[in-house]
């Protein structure tokens, strides 16, 4: 502890303060003082996103509060500097829950809903950006697709395929029809978007998970580690935290659909939108970058058989809540046709 007051206490003297102690949680520190407990954040040698604070203070302004402040040092500024790192301080939370661990998804979606709207705003964005956009991302995926394709042909041609090989002709077929939908997705997404005069755009969390949301003592949620927040389209935090939340065991439920459902009653996505998440979250990234790792060193058959299962219940989680999204706007879309004919 002596080696941790001494390396942080002139870091803390720049906001004002002195340590009674100090806990380490490795980039986190959490310290103990007169004026309360803080936590000290470290940031990453490739942080390279400034502007964060601003982003939250603009929040603030528009009426958001469900963030945890970053505290300016003495002399105003948000990071402070130690021998090669920065570190920003902001307010600790106790972060206990009487509530049960899984409706903190729930709580989560809605106050992101919140951010999202109030941080809603419309630009204009140049036709020739989306079309840039939709023309590179084209054509990475079929760049994979072509690989992974030529790949099946290789291996069946071998009189005995190892156990990656086995499986990863067994998944192909379903990999292939998740890829399929994916760029159906982004082609009706891309017809739509280049004729919309403006876009949607909003503060996007960056880096969307339950480890980054907290409680206070009234279980109030609060949102922390902004330091990827950025402006654009709202299906991004949702692509990225169902993209990392879906690696699990096969799904027995579609709790993850009523979190979506719950975010929409807060925030509802257009059609447009709805399009763009599906395609972005329906291509078979984690099977692809399985396969990628394998090819650059199958020393470890086992190993990358492992990763290859756990890819394919990914892309069955996926294809699960994408299917039910899916599903439920055609079901839309059909009542409000009946409604009109009856009209």
């Amino acid at each position: 502890m002596e080696n941790s007051l001494r390396a942080y206490g002139p870091l803390l003297q720049q906001y004002g303060l002195q340590a009674d102690y100090i806990e380490d949680y490795g980039k986190v520190k959490k310290v103990f003082t007169s004026k309360g407990v803080f936590a000290l954040k470290r940031l990453s040698s490739s942080w390279r996103n400034p502007h964060f604070v601003q982003k939250m203070t603009k929040l603030h302004k528009n009426g958001f509060t469900k963030l945890v402040p970053v505290y300016p040092t003495l002399e105003g500024q948000y990071f402070s500097k130690g021998v090669s790192e920065q570190f920003y301080l902001t307010h600790w939370f106790l972060n206990e829950r009487r509530e049960e661990q899984d409706s903190l998804p729930y709580k989560l979606f809605r106050e992101l809903a919140e951010l999202h709207a109030f941080s809603s705003y419309e630009e204009k964005i140049d036709v020739k950006e989306k079309e840039k956009h939709y023309e590179e991302l084209v054509s990475r995926w079929n760049e994979r697709e072509t690989a992974m394709a030529t790949y099946v042909e290789q291996s069946e041609k071998e009189v005995y395929m190892s156990p990656f090989q086995l499986y990863f002709c067994t998944f192909y077929y379903e990999m292939t029809r998740s890829l399929t939908f994916a760029k159906e997705q982004f082609e009706k997404w891309y017809e739509t978007a280049k004729e919309e005069e403006k876009t949607r755009l909003v503060i996007n969390h960056g880096k969307v998970s339950t480890k980054h949301f907290v409680y206070d003592e009234n279980e109030n949620g609060y949102f922390i580690n902004f330091e990827e927040a950025r402006e654009g389209s709202p299906v991004y935090d949702l692509a990225d935290f169902y993209y990392r939340s879906l690696k699990t065991y096969p799904l027995q439920n579609l709790d993850v659909y009523e979190w979506f459902e719950n975010y929409e009653s807060h925030f509802p996505l257009n059609e447009t939108e709805k399009r763009l998440f599906c395609a972005y979250l329906a291509f078979p990234e984690r099977f692809y970058k399985a396969f990628e790792r394998y090819q650059k060193n199958s020393s470890n058959e086992q190993y990358h058989v492992k990763m290859l299962m756990e890819s394919y219940w990914h892309m069955k989680n996926v294809e699960a809540l994408v299917t039910k999204i899916v599903e439920v706007e055609k079901q839309k879309e059909m009542a409000e046709l009946a409604s009109e004919q009856e009209g």
